[in-house]
């Protein structure tokens, strides 16, 4: 693989022309981008995030187009998080001792033909309870931000945190299981039962040919326009990974080569650091068309691939090509590899509505499926959504609905090395299979800085329970599956899920945030454990830093 970089790099130094930085996933410019989306009827590529601050900039464009005067703090909060590629924002005045804060949305600020640089710290501070214990809830995040870019051809990004936490029970649970924590990767354990971790991501991002942009680095990404993703999330661990972005025409194709990690090691003392962690690989395009100005229709395609020995462990040659097909190359191997193909759509019939979905396709075989035996290899799973912002001629409330269902078995292979996992936890949805959700969101902001989120979650999986998979653990090979037919949805231990939340989050600056969180969450389980029940509030300051939600 160190030869296609190579080459990708030889490219970049004779043809880039160009630079750009991505938006950290999860940040405020998120919301205000898919809500311009729907209503400036621009039809964005938005299914592959993140998404760059120059096509942030073209949605400021084209929302100011519309001459609505009654967004001009979103206008103005979007401006300057993409102010390089804009002529219209003004600096500060005067800049804090001359150096700092010349504008808002930066610490410290440099700008010339050669080099562009902002430098921000990041911060969390967080506490909080929660019922089921007397520890006290915390998360302690202190850290660093860099972007810029080098003689307008390469930009980079770097970021890094040093961590401590302590999360809710639920989500302890999770690592308990695992190993694994959601969104984060090598942990060692804080005063017993909290963790401590680093955080670190980055990226280089340069221009292959005028249509064409190539970007290496180390984080994570998010295909899909709901709040799940049946595709590929941001759940788990950062990856290395070598990304190609194509636009041209109507068409927007990505392909995705990453670096996984197939398994961890370790105990309630954190994770064992006395040595590599075992590999695997993915490879993953998708296809975004402009239908018209209202409607995007995504195909989608990846292979997670690997070896449980030091034999043959590399990354296939095969999958480097960025134009072939998977699958085919996956039989011409002998079928070892998981592949898993599918589609995605965002329609945006009116400027208040948006539907969108995904289908996703482990196995399906259509004799079987038809005969509605319940062959254990039609493994699929679906997404339907829908989004209504200015709801009811409500200014600044956003409304969405999702419907998410997994078939078990789903996701899952032989073992971990061909698992659609990372650092033993989902790529995909945190529920890993055998489930259905439904998730309701309401998001309102009443005045300009303060933002308030309600979401309501209702989901039933089946768990395991003795020795066999029932389908819900991605990370239980299939071959511990209960039979070959008679396998249905939210087979096991059914459980039922019930998760209310509710933020309020002020920003009393630029990023810079004071939050307030309530969390009501109930799992009924159908067969010998007890119902678990946990009721949490935390209140906080976060800085240059996007909301997480964990809502499992």
């Amino acid at each position: 693989m160190r030869y296609f970089f190579l080459f990708v790099f030889s490219i970049w130094v004779f043809s880039s022309k160009a630079q750009d930085t991505d938006l950290p996933l999860n940040t405020y410019s998120y919301g205000l981008f898919s809500d311009w989306d729907i209503q400036a009827e621009s039809n964005y590529f938005t299914t592959v995030k993140p998404i760059s601050r120059r096509q942030l900039a073209k949605g400021i464009l084209a929302k100011k187009a519309l001459n609505d005067e009654s967004d001009s703090f979103e206008l103005g909060y979007a401006s300057l998080e993409s102010r390089e590629y804009l002529d219209s924002v003004p600096p500060n005045s005067p800049a804090l001792w001359g150096q700092l804060y010349e504008y808002h949305s930066d610490f410290y600020s440099h700008s010339s033909k050669d080099f562009d640089l902002h430098v921000n710290p990041v911060i969390v501070f967080e506490g909080g309870k929660e019922n089921r214990t007397k520890d006290l809830l915390f998360q302690n995040y202190r850290g660093l931000e860099i972007r810029g870019t080098i003689d307008e051809k390469v930009s980079f990004y770097t970021l890094l945190n040093e961590n401590q936490a302590r999360y809710p029970h639920y989500v302890r649970n999770v690592t308990d299981s695992t190993l694994g924590v959601p969104y984060e990767g090598f942990w060692k354990q804080y005063n017993v039962t909290g963790i401590d971790f680093l955080r670190a991501q980055g990226f280089i991002n340069f221009d292959i040919s005028r249509h064409i942009n190539a970007q290496f680095g180390y984080g994570n990404h998010f295909i899909g326009n709901g709040r799940r993703s049946l595709i590929l999330s941001d759940f788990g661990n950062n990856y290395p990974y070598l990304r190609l972005q194509t636009k041209i025409w109507k068409f927007q194709y990505t392909n995705i080569f990453a670096q996984l990690t197939a398994e961890t090691a370790g105990g309630s003392f954190g994770l064992l650091g006395t040595g590599s962690f075992p590999r695997k690989y993915l490879a993953l395009h998708h296809l975004d068309l402009s239908v018209s100005d209202k409607l995007n229709i995504g195909l989608f395609e990846s292979v997670i691939f690997g070896r449980p020995d030091s034999l043959g462990n590399g990354y296939r040659l095969e999958y480097l090509n960025p134009v072939i097909f998977y699958r085919a190359l996956e039989q011409q191997d002998g079928s070892s590899d998981n592949a898993i193909i599918g589609l995605d759509f965002k329609w945006n019939p009116l400027r208040r509505i948006s539907l969108y979905g995904q289908l996703v396709i482990d196995e399906l075989i259509i004799s079987k499926a038809l005969s509605g035996d319940g062959y254990w290899e039609n493994k699929q799973g679906f997404q339907l959504g829908i989004k209504y912002p200015d709801a009811f001629g409500i200014k600044t409330l956003h409304l969405q609905a999702e419907w998410n269902q997994v078939r078990p078995y789903t996701y899952a292979h032989q073992n971990n090395y061909t698992s659609y996992s990372h650092y033993n936890l989902p790529l995909a949805h945190p529920l890993g299979a055998n489930f259905k959700e439904v998730l309701f969101v309401a998001n309102y902001r009443p005045i300009d800085r303060l933002e308030i989120e309600s979401q309501f979650l209702l989901a039933q999986y089946g768990n395991d329970f003795d020795s066999l998979s029932y389908g819900k653990n991605i990370l239980k090979s299939y071959g511990l599956k209960t039979g070959e037919i008679n396998i249905d949805l939210l087979q096991g231990n059914k459980t039922n899920l019930v998760l209310f939340q509710t933020r309020a989050s002020y920003q009393c600056y630029h990023n810079l945030f004071i939050d307030l969180l309530f969390i009501y969450r109930k799992e009924r389980f159908a067969l010998g454990l007890q119902d678990f029940q946990s009721q949490i509030f935390t209140a906080g300051i976060r800085y240059n830093f996007g909301w997480r939600d964990y809502i499992f």
